[in-house]
């Protein structure tokens, strides 16, 4: 086996990268999808062991929150790529904050907690919706993450609404 060279790439067929693509958006769908599982089973958890509702949001909040830090991690590999055209200050600010917040949202109630991790969600795609440097990015990036941000908000949204179902 050989190690591709820059003249390789150079030398690829269009159809072939244009598969590549495909192929990268259909795997990033579904690794992105099924990474929407742990929260469902969560919240189907909650809603059979009531009793373990509070140590359930908790696993929902770490588990959302872990996603919001890898997201928070694509932000910090843009800012270094050699194409990033904001200014790095900005990026490399934003892509530690998902960290950050999470460790907040931790230190709340539970319900607390989630309704802060999906506003930092949010917030995060904001911020790339409205990013100068969309071409930095593949072009199913964007609708994906718009899909996977809506469900996850509503996952935890949903999980949180359990401890006030309670009240009522």
């Amino acid at each position: 086996m050989t190690i591709p060279t820059k003249t390789d790439s150079q030398k690829s067929d269009p159809e072939d990268v244009a598969a590549a693509q495909r192929t990268s958006a259909i795997t990033a769908q579904l690794l992105g999808f099924s990474g929407l599982l742990p929260i469902a089973a969560i919240f189907i958890g909650a809603i059979i062991w009531p009793q373990y509702l509070i140590k359930l949001s908790l696993l929902a909040n770490l588990y959302a929150g872990t996603i919001f830090s890898f997201l928070g991690g694509i932000q910090w590999g843009l800012s270094i790529s050699p194409q990033a055209q904001m200014r790095i200050s900005k990026r490399l600010l934003v892509s530690i904050t998902p960290s950050l917040w999470t460790v907040l949202a931790l230190q709340l109630p539970a319900a607390q907690g989630s309704w802060f991790i999906v506003a930092g969600l949010n917030a995060l795609l904001l911020f790339e919706l409205t990013d100068a440097d969309k071409n930095q990015r593949p072009g199913w990036y964007i609708p994906l993450r718009i899909n996977l941000t809506i469900c996850l908000s509503v996952g935890l949204l949903a999980i949180s609404a359990l401890h006030f179902s309670h009240l009522i």
